[in-house]
């Protein structure tokens, strides 16, 4: 269900692995092992003791796909740098919003089936988060949802709201199956400012965070049902945290207390957990 192969490709595809691969062992500082642990975990490096050495048998490499490419450009550019020196993004050039864009695609399948299977039809829905997992036009097409997308940088969806702007557009929140026209629209609002989505939107039918900081006490306060999903894969995760942080974006909070009463529902690599309501916004 995640195109792993290609993230491996994306990342096995940069300058960075290319000079560790020329290196027969390396053995970095504190602050460079997660980084170099992150490059074993997909078998681009091995580790013996305190020491790094390149891979007997590397990924083979294979046709790069767009998916690839973009990976590429995120670690190069985005992931690398926080990880080594703390460097945050500040500006969002049109080519990292391409990347970005790209990158949701990455959990394509993942929506449809948590749009499909796991989700009725019809209501309101509040996206914590659109950016890593890109919940959006699904949950309109396939599970007849209008919909309010909250992301804490507004450039970050500037494309999904190029694309979305081509979809017929209904003034307010419509509330019927089968409608001629969805309704969406877009916050830009710190994921800890929830409330103030619920306060011009009223209730939400449902909350959907996906590896996002969104505060789940918050959540049920606004909305009906909420849907928090996490990727088992330690990959994506890594990935998904490292992207996050570098563009200054909430990460998944400590929330094992909280889950500990939702329902869970596998789909593929990912854990969705269901949890119902605590009362009035």
């Amino acid at each position: 269900m995640i195109p792993r192969d290609d993230i491996v490709a994306g990342i096995a595809n940069t300058p960075l692995v290319a000079l560790l691969s020329e290196l027969e062992e390396v053995k970095p500082s504190h602050k460079l092992r997660h980084l170099l642990d992150f490059l074993t975990d997909i078998g681009l490096l091995q580790r013996k003791g305190d020491k790094y050495k390149k891979a007997q048998h590397p990924p083979r490499p294979y046709d790069v796909s767009p998916l690839a490419e973009a990976v590429s450009d995120l670690f190069q550019q985005v992931a690398f740098p926080y990880l080594v020196s703390g460097r945050r993004v500040a500006t969002l050039a049109t080519e990292l919003q391409r990347a970005l864009y790209t990158y949701t695609t990455a959990f394509q399948n993942m929506r449809v089936v948590v749009a499909q299977e796991l989700m009725r039809y019809g209501g309101l829905t509040l996206v914590a988060g659109w950016f890593p997992c890109g919940f959006s036009s699904e949950l309109m097409s396939i599970a007849g949802r209008d919909v309010v997308i909250v992301e804490e940088r507004e450039e970050l969806v500037a494309l999904e709201m190029d694309r979305l702007s081509l979809i017929p557009l209904a003034p307010e929140p419509l509330g019927q199956e089968l409608a001629a026209a969805s309704f969406y629209a877009f916050e830009n609002l710190p994921l800890n400012e929830i409330k103030a989505a619920a306060e011009k939107y009223g209730k939400f039918n449902l909350a959907v965070a996906c590896h996002r900081g969104a505060d789940l006490n918050a959540l049920r306060e606004v909305a009906e049902e909420v849907f928090y999903i996490k990727p088992r894969d330690s990959v994506v995760s890594f990935l998904n945290a490292t992207l996050l942080d570098a563009l200054g974006l909430t990460r998944p909070l400590d929330e094992e207390k909280a889950l500990k009463k939702a329902e869970k529902e596998e789909v593929g690599p990912f854990d969705v957990y269901i949890l119902r309501g605590a009362g009035p916004a």
